[in-house]
């Protein structure tokens, strides 16, 4: 492009002497004066030798800006596959919380923690504990002998339920105050002393019947919901995409209650939520509250992937969606009837399931869960 940009004006002396009529300025005006012209119409052409090789090469490079790994496997000199392992691709952990529960994931150098808090009111926000049966009023219809008319008599009689409740009632909560289906020797006192034996009597017998004692007595207050009811939820999901592994790290977790943790069937004789047995109701802490469950294509089973086991690894050759729910287990046992006698069938004990208050929701209950797991690179080989 320069000799023919030149051309016609550098015959001549080439050393610029003078001689030829082109000097060293003249050479150099002409040059820059072209030189644009001569950039714009240059084209360079490289030849390389460019080997190819069939080996399989694994590249793994982190991202310290992004927080991410950048995964590169070439089969065979052509098949790649790119696992993208960004927070924004699988969430932040690929964590999520069920509805009603408080958690958050942080993770550094792809180790994350999932901490979650929630009360049983969370999850029941519209909940109402049952209210004070001492506030209930009962009719009751009693014959009697009346003195003064010298013949039985037939009346309706209305009561509070809180006759019920009035030995020890200025002990100020102590073991002494007791209703009179906790201990009813010094109620017929109470009531002659504050009405008449024929009050006394009275009342005696209806606190036999079923519709005043279920009016009055009240009970204990029970789980909201247990396992016979049907009820389920998980609190925390955590999505594990194809060519990541799960490893946990770290797992505490607690569900602790005021309530009983032994049986909860109202029908059985020894259940905790009857009055004779409500010794049992004191501050519990149960660990290991969760079940654990992975579902996925062939990965169903309850004990794939266990989360007890530190350090194992589980998934990577699918998609998989790890759930973590509240367990509602029964517990099998003898069956008995209210008044404790076992049930029989042919002459053998009859089992039963029945519910248990340390796998039961309660109006009192606190959960706590925190687990520390990261993902794992993988390649699936098929």
């Amino acid at each position: 492009m320069i000799a023919s940009a030149l051309a016609g004006c550098t015959s001549g002396d080439p050393d610029g002497d003078g001689d030829m009529g082109i000097d060293t300025d003249m050479l150099n005006d002409l040059i820059e004066d072209n030189l644009q012209d001569f950039i714009n119409n240059t084209s360079v052409t490289v030849h390389q030798e460019i080997h190819y090789h069939n080996n399989t090469t694994v590249v793994n490079n982190y991202d310290e800006t992004n927080n991410e790994y950048q995964n590169t496997t070439n089969v065979d000199g052509g098949e790649i596959n790119n696992y993208d392992q960004s927070e924004t691709n699988y969430n932040i952990g690929g964590a999520s919380f069920g509805e009603g529960v408080n958690g958050s994931v942080n993770g550094g150098d792809m180790l994350f923690v999932a901490h979650i808090v929630w009360t049983a009111m969370d999850l029941f926000p519209d909940y109402e504990p049952p209210g004070d049966p001492q506030d209930n009023d009962f009719t009751y219809t009693y014959t009697y002998y009346d003195y003064l008319t010298n013949q039985q008599r037939t009346d309706i009689f209305t009561f509070s339920c809180g006759v019920f409740y009035i030995v020890g009632s200025q002990s100020n909560g102590s073991s002494n105050q007791v209703s009179y289906w906790e201990d009813n020797d010094n109620y017929y006192n109470a009531w002659e002393q504050m009405y008449n034996s024929t009050i006394a009597d009275l009342l005696h017998e209806a606190a036999g019947t079923t519709y005043v004692e279920s009016l009055c007595r009240g009970s204990l207050e029970g789980p909201i919901v247990s396992a016979s009811d049907g009820y389920d939820h998980t609190f925390l999901t955590i999505d594990l995409p194809v060519g990541y592994a799960i490893e946990y790290v770290q797992l505490t977790s607690e569900h602790s209650f005021y309530g009983c943790s032994e049986v909860v069937d109202l029908e059985y004789y020894y259940s905790c939520l009857q009055d004779q047995y409500n010794y049992a109701y004191s501050q519990h802490s149960n660990d290991w509250f969760w079940n654990y469950s992975a579902t996925a294509a062939g990965a169903s089973n309850s004990s794939d992937g266990n989360v007890n086991l530190d350090g194992a690894l589980y998934g990577g050759w699918t998609n998989i969606s790890l759930e973590f729910s509240i367990d509602f287990t029964t517990e099998e046992r003898d069956c008995r009837d209210g008044s404790g006698d076992y049930l029989y069938d042919n002459g053998n004990r009859v089992r039963c399931n029945y519910d248990y208050g340390y796998y039961s929701i309660w109006p009192t209950s606190e959960y706590f869960f925190t687990l520390y797991y990261r993902f794992v690179p993988v390649i699936p080989v098929e």
